[in-house]
């Protein structure tokens, strides 16, 4: 202690030193005025500290006080646990701080006198970090609850986390307090993103082999195979891809450290030998590569191609996803999964993993993931649980982290956790109906089955179009009002401006409670590292209420920030996280510990108790935005204190429902234009018990509570007391605006108990009110300014203007400038929010939101779209950490052009000349503009079947299946493009739909994953390849007549245009129709003008390439010529094209798909397995044919003969003539129909009847192909046959047996393309194509007739060389046949080039001779262009096997399992 001499200096002071509240001080000294303190010590003793703290001496009193860097309330100190030592010091001389360093060294120090003198002569010194402000919880009572209430920690309190997954083994996260008891009691992912299809079983061999879906052979041991309990001993096998079970972000990682590890060494060393070879090569034959030799030329490429091939995988590495073959069988301790992450079928090395809830399991896959798993409908069904986003993790541990330090704990450290992600890989982290229904089923199963969740946290959401309706919202009411569990939603981070409020906790009844973000100075300077600390707050872009229908959606707000535990994929500890999703876990941790403390005293609780006491107790704050924190900041103490207090309150277990009018709204809103008149309001009050239907009779019946009704405001008016019982009371309520000025205006009336008064509202009825500001119509252009000219800022001020839109009007321009002196560059920063609210429509429909910066020398301007005749709410605050303060001149300006005849938007070119009237706001320069960027078509379904969804997860209690419709429908896309894939009833629809799900997936050709979408894809496009796609649409819902009802439901496929197609304008009727002079711009001033659009020419469609079906075009119109204006001032607009004309097709649901039979028929008619053709016309072949392998060559046109025109009527022919053609070209459409005899026999009648018919070879080779030979590509043939039959065992009769035969086929094929190329004089055709001009009369039959005859030789050629090629490595020749190849080769590229579609599988076979590997990687991805099939995939991992690339290899035959699965996915 310190005592005051004479002198006015102080000594120390002699007396013992005393302990207040764990301050101990020491070394205190005054010199020349200056107070010098050494060093204090600040222990925290579990005792409350106070700011101030008085240093008591004999005769004299020192008040200290502590830098607020220690506090976390302005009344209150934490120092932590651990021993904290604070330094304060004062500018003194070296020398007497010399003399204070000395004595104390003599304490407890052990540096330099001269480190620690200079140390605390520079700078004060806080030795201990503020913790306590990293996850605050000082600021709402919960540090002072737990100090009275130790046990009150949250145990025997369960809290779900609807969110992105709770990583178990996060920090905090493990166990609860004891350190042994799991804290993850459960972990699900509820969006079906994990799902593995686990239906196939499959019985493991004599050795224990079992073929995983990969087609790796998966090998069990016998330790394995003792644990299976399944009768038959069989095992189920599944794949899944890992890609979506983490964030984005994460992934990337993964796939850069697999890369750096496994890829980067060996493609660096095979890319640098390409390279060396290519200079070899380039020293050795000097000269342009053009003027090469032919041999040589190939050579070049060949080398070119493979350096290609090694960039190409380069690239596309950071795109190759993960799958791994599933097994899962039973066991005595329930399902054992076991994951093949060696990719190699090693299942000793694998990942052996028991189900969640049995044995609470975590494994890691690799370095960043960790996984858990369970299994429903009886093992059909594996869920692999991951995390689509660190956001749960962080959420889970505010609420309820257990550190070993205290600081750092979550709020409730003693409650335990059940995980259910809701959001859904597949859509980024987006939460679907689908996975919000199984959370809350698996909530209601749970508390069904006594193991309780006491509170839900969800900080997820979206802006819904309404409120008083939707599925999802109605099944949240029942969680709260029939189990009791009290759900806590964030409420969204979509402020400053008002109606921004969120869905949850905006749904159709107030059963949840919603949560602001506030900001303490605590934590800006521990969390954020603030230069200076500000006053607590609400954080700039806390949404705001009120609800659109004027209900409450903000109960409280809470400390909205945090550095909390992050999950381990992210390698870090911890992270800062900011928003209303950090501000809901506090209050959802606050409230477990409520209900801990009711549980261990038995007092009776529920959702609506525990809400009313928060409401009640919650401290108000006067300076901040009354719309963004509700009743006010949390304060703990006082909500328990009050629940207790009022534990008897006959209220405590029923709600009081609230509904306002025809609508049913949960509060009362009036923001329609100028208010001059009352309004006034039927408002229906109703007790509603918890659990209703099932609440004891008797207590309905004895229940009544006698109100005092209190408007807060003169302007509203209702009775003043109302008596309810049990059933509907309606009161009426009037609104008179009338005298109130422009602005926002907010009243409640509240309804107190008469009998305890002072147990606050038992409910209240909230009204907002918005009188705009009504620009003078005598203005020029209209202007708003604010009254005061110039608006001081201080960080987180608030500006709302509301002004009435003038009609017209089309966007506003917003014009900003700070007028404080001497700010030179120092800019402000500045968040401006514009809202308009649009009917049945959500707050994000109208609105602009920028953080901007705005300083003095340079005004800063801004433009954003309006609608004339509705109310702008123009929101300006400085941004709540930008320190200073700014005085800021603003006026905005509104600017208008539009259109405003009916349907001037839409167009229908069956309508001929479209008209528009246009008007501007007041004065204008009109420069149009249309834009069509997008071709509509939509697609129809071609199958919608309803079928009920899982028996263990998607029925509702108790006995609620629920059921799906899934819609197919067909797309084909013709070329390559961008498309964005909706269902329009569907669209912008999930917690106010009546349906519960509207999910969507894209598969390709093959089944594989393309995209996904849901309720908000509408803007999301996707690039797809040339190719049929197939999307499947799942709608969900309990009932299936309703389900019946959307079974038409179209979806609609939006196309990119490759170019945009403009529309011209006219001002003359006349010229618009004969596309006559043009309107380019004009002055508008006042008066209507008319232009007019025609029709876009047929012609333009043409060349524009639409898809197949193409509907409609959209894009937008733009009127004004003002560049600020034409960047938002769009106005969308839809051209109708006219009926496509009808064409014969298969079933209409091909959507846009060429008809069955249009193309040629034995590309169509050969399979991919090499089955037996159903129907094939007349024709020969098609070279992309996948399942001939061997060049099958498709030509549409009837066969020819040599030197002959086509088959068709001529002078001069009779009608035995024609009937002896029709019937050749019938016989010869059957011969690849036939089974080989058959085929022989027609074949031979054919040539019989007419031997130089040529055709007939050609269709008999396409026959023995697809009946006698496999479909192989070269690397998987010879791959094939290396095994001779001397190695083959039992099997060496057989294969001798089939290699005959292969042999005689492939002679056979040889010796009928002879005859095609002996019969077609090669040497005419290149005579003729060597012709410039044919001037001759019948240029076209000639060309006609020449063309077929060269593709018949060009179809000969490449079936000869490939069947050389195949009896040369019969015979393993390969060398010696290279000449005879190359004959072939150079005949063929006379005619085409190498990679034409004629060609290129010979060209293939060809490269493979030469053993040109780059060569043929080209070939194949040329045919992987036409078709994607996984023999191309097959032969490139054969490519770069043969090459010595083995991790390329890998990397292919990782695509393949992923490209091709097996089945479509699961939703």
């Amino acid at each position: 202690m310190l005592r005051r001499k004479a002198c006015g200096a102080y000594e120390k002071y002699q007396k013992p030193r005393r302990n207040l509240s764990g301050i101990q001080a020491h070394s205190w000294r005054q010199v020349r005025g200056v107070i010098m303190l050494n060093k204090i010590r600040l222990v925290h003793n579990q005792q409350r500290l106070y700011k101030n703290f008085r240093l008591l001496g004999q005769r004299a009193t020192i008040k200290l006080t502590l830098p607020i860097v220690t506090f976390c309330r302005p009344y209150m100190a934490y120092m932590g646990t651990d021993r904290s030592v604070v330094m304060i010091t004062a500018p003194a001389s070296r020398k007497e701080f010399a003399k204070c360093s000395e004595r104390s060294n003599n304490n407890e120090s052990h540096k330099s006198a001269e480190n620690r003198s200079m140390s605390m002569a520079t700078s004060g010194i806080v030795e201990s970090f503020p913790t306590g402000a990293l996850v605050p919880k000082a600021e709402t009572g919960v540090l002072n609850f737990l100090q009275k209430y130790p046990d009150y920690d949250g145990r025997d309190v369960t809290i779900a986390i609807f969110d992105s997954g709770v990583d178990p083994r996060a920090t905090g996260l493990e166990t609860l307090c004891d350190g042994k008891t799991v804290k993850v009691i459960e972990r699900y992912d509820c969006s079906g993103c994990g799902d593995v299809d686990m239906k196939k079983k499959v019985t493991p061999d004599e050795n224990g082999n079992v073929k995983g879906l990969s087609g790796n052979t998966l090998k069990l041991s016998q330790e394995l195979l003792s644990l299976n309990t399944d009768p038959e001993k069989t095992v189920r096998v599944g794949l899944k891809s890992f890609s979506d079970l983490v964030p984005s972000k994460v992934r990337n990682n993964i796939v850069a450290q697999a890369k750096l590890k496994n890829w980067d060494k060996p493609h660096k060393t095979a890319t640098a030998n390409v390279n060396r070879k290519i200079v070899d090569f380039e020293s050795q034959n000097p000269g342009e590569a053009s003027k090469l030799p032919w041999d040589k030329k190939i050579v070049k490429e060949n080398l070119d191609f493979e350096l290609e091939m090694l960039n190409s995988y380069e690239k596309m590495y950071g795109d190759i996803k993960t799958s791994y073959d599933c097994l899962l069988f039973p066991t005595a301790n329930g399902w054992l999964t076991i994951i093949d992450t060696t990719e190699k079928g090693d299942l000793e090395q694998a990942l052996r993993i028991g189900e969640y809830s049995l044995t609470h399991e975590t494994r890691n896959v690799d370095d960043f993931l960790s996984i858990s798993v369970n299994v429903h409908d009886e093992g059909n069904v594996l869920e692999v649980v991951g995390m689509c986003s660190p956001h749960g993790t962080h959420v889970a541990s505010i609420a309820s982290g257990n550190h070993s330090s205290r600081d750092v704990d979550g709020v409730a450290p003693n409650a335990k956790i059940v995980s259910m992600s809701i959001g859904d890989g597949r859509l980024g982290s987006m939460e679907t109906g689908t996975s919000l229904v199984r959370a809350m089923t698996k909530v209601m199963e749970l508390c069904r089955d006594g193991r309780t969740i006491d509170v839900i946290n969800m900080s997820y959401g979206e802006h819904a179009n309404w409120s008083n309706s939707g599925r999802i919202g109605e099944l949240m009411n029942e969680v709260v009002n029939k189990y009791g569990v009290v759900w806590v939603a964030s409420a969204g981070n979509h402020g400053p401006a008002l109606c921004t409020v969120g869905t949850p906790p905006d749904i159709s009844q107030p059963s949840l409670i919603g949560v602001g973000a506030y900001v303490s100075p605590q934590m800006m300077e521990a969390e954020y590292a603030m230069r200076e600390k500000l006053p607590g707050n609400v954080y700039t872009w806390t949404s705001r209420d009120p609800c659109i229908d004027g209900g409450q959606g903000v109960t409280v707000c809470a400390p909205g920030g945090a550095i909390a535990s992050v999950p381990q994929f992210t390698m870090a500890k911890s992270q800062l996280m900011n928003g209303t999703s950090m501000a809901a876990p506090h209050v959802a941790g606050a409230v477990a510990l409520l209900i801990s403390g009711l549980k261990q005293q038995n007092i009776e609780y529920s959702p609506y108790s525990i809400k009313r006491a928060l409401g009640a107790t919650a401290t108000k704050l006067g300076y901040v935005d009354p719309f963004a924190q509700g009743h006010g900041l949390l304060n703990v103490e006082k909500a328990f204190d009050h629940l207790t207090e009022h534990k008897q309150s006959k209220d405590n277990m029923l709600r009081f429902s609230v509904r306002v009018g025809n609508n049913q709204a949960k509060g009362i809103h009036l923001r329609q234009g100028v208010q001059r008149k009352f309004v006034d309001y039927n408002v229906n009050i109703e007790p509603v018990f918890l659990n209703d239907k099932e609440a004891d009779p008797k207590e309905k019946f004895n229940f009544n509570v006698r109100l005092n009704l209190i408007a807060s405001q003169t302007w509203v008016q209702c009775g003043a007391f109302l008596d309810l019982s049990y059933g509907t009371r309606s009161i009426a309520v009037r609104v008179d605006p009338t005298g109130l000025q422009p602005g926002v205006h907010s009243a409640v009336i509240q309804a107190f108990d008469t009998d305890c008064v002072q147990k606050g509202s038992l409910f209240e009825i909230p009204i907002t009110v918005v009188q705009p500001h009504v620009l003078e119509s005598e203005q020029n252009t209209p202007i708003f300014e604010p009254a005061s000219k110039t608006v001081e800022f201080q960080p987180n001020t608030i500006q709302r203007d509301f002004i009435l839109v003038p009609e017209r009007a089309t966007w506003a321009e917003l014009r900003m400038r700070v007028t404080d002196p001497n700010r030179g560059k120092d800019v402000g920063k500045f968040f401006v929010h514009t809202n308009q609210l649009l009917p049945k429509q959500s707050c994000l429909k109208l609105e602009t939101m920028k953080i901007v910066p705005v300083g003095s020398e340079h005004e800063f301007t801004t433009v954003f779209k309006v609608k004339g005749g509705k109310i702008l709410e123009l929101c300006i605050a400085k941004y709540w950490s930008n320190f200073g303060q700014s005085h800021l001149k603003y006026s905005l300006v509104f600017r208008g052009l539009e259109a405003h005849n009916p349907n001037a938007y839409v167009m229908h070119a069956a309508s001929g000349i479209h008209k528009l009237e246009i008007e501007a706001l007041v004065s204008e320069d009109l420069q149009p503009q249309l834009q069509l960027k997008n071709a509509v078509v939509v697609l129809k379904p071609s199958e919608a079947k309803i079928s009920p969804l899982s028996a263990t997860r998607d029925v509702i209690p108790d006995g609620r299946q629920v059921y799906q419709n899934l819609l197919v429908y067909n797309l084909n896309v013709a070329k390559p493009a961008e498309v964005s894939l909706y269902a329009p009833i569907f669209t912008d629809l999930l917690y106010e739909s009546e349906f519960e799900s509207q999910m969507w997936m894209l598969h390709d050709a093959n089944k594989a994953l393309v995209a996904t979408g849901d309720a908000h894809s509408r803007n999301f496009y996707t690039k797809l390849d040339k190719g049929d796609y197939t999307i499947r649409l799942q709608v969900r819902h309990e009932k299936r007549d309703l389900l019946e009802k959307i079974s038409e439901a179209n979806m609609v496929a939006s196309y990119k245009l490759a170019n945009v197609l403009s529309l011209d304008f006219h001002e003359n009727y006349n010229q618009c129709i004969v596309g006559g002079r043009k309107f380019v711009s004009a002055p508008m001033r006042g008066a209507t003008r008319v232009l007019y659009i025609a029709p876009i020419a047929q012609e333009r469609l043409t060349k524009a390439n639409l898809p197949a079906q193409c509907s409609c075009l959209s894009g937008n119109l733009i009127f004004p010529q003002d560049e600020a204006g034409r960047r938002v001032a769009l106005h969308p607009f839809h051209y109708i094209l006219n009926p496509a004309e009808k064409k014969t097709s298969t079933n209409g649901a091909s959507n846009g798909s060429p008809p069955a039979g249009s193309t040629a028929a034995a590309a169509a008619a050969v399979t991919a397995n090499g089955t037996k053709p159903k129907a094939t016309p007349q024709a020969a072949t098609s070279v992309a044919n996948p399942a001939a392998g061997d060049g099958v060559t498709v030509q549409n046109d009837a066969p020819v003969e040599s030197g002959a025109c086509p088959a068709s009527p001529k002078k001069g022919k009779t009608n035995a003539d024609d009937y002896a053609e029709s019937l050749r070209d019938f016989q010869c459409s059957h011969i690849v129909k036939c089974e080989p005899e058959m085929a022989e026999k027609i074949y031979n009648e054919v040539i019989g009847a007419h031997p130089k018919h040529l055709q007939a070879h050609l269709l008999l080779i396409q026959s023995i192909e697809t009946t006698q030979l496999k479909s192989q590509l070269p690397l998987t043939f010879a791959n094939a046959q290396k095994s001779s039959p001397e190695e083959a065992g039992e099997g060496s009769d057989k294969q001798k047996e089939e290699q005959k035969k292969m042999r005689g086929a492939l002679e056979r094929i040889v010796k009928l393309a002879e005859k095609v190329i002996q019969e077609t004089d090669s040497e005419a055709l290149l005579s003729y194509y060597g012709l410039k001009n044919d001037t001759r009369p019948d240029a076209a039959k000639i060309k006609t007739t020449m063309d077929k005859q060269k593709n018949n030789l060009i179809e000969a050629l490449s079936k000869k060389g490939i069947a050389l090629a195949k009896l040369a490595v019969l015979d393993d020749n390969v060398k010696d046949r290279v000449a005879d190849i190359n004959d072939l080769y150079t005949e063929v590229i006379k005619f085409v080039d190498a990679t034409d579609s004629k060609a290129i599988q010979f060209a293939l076979w060809h490269a493979y001779a030469h053993a040109h590997y780059g060569r043929m990687y080209k070939c194949v991805v040329k045919l992987i262009e036409e078709k994607r099939a996984r023999e191309h995939f097959e032969e490139l991992a054969a490519i770069n096997a043969a090459l010595g690339h083995e991790h390329i290899r890998a990397v292919i035959n990782r695509m393949m399992i992923t490209a091709f699965p097996s089945s479509f996915r699961l939703f």
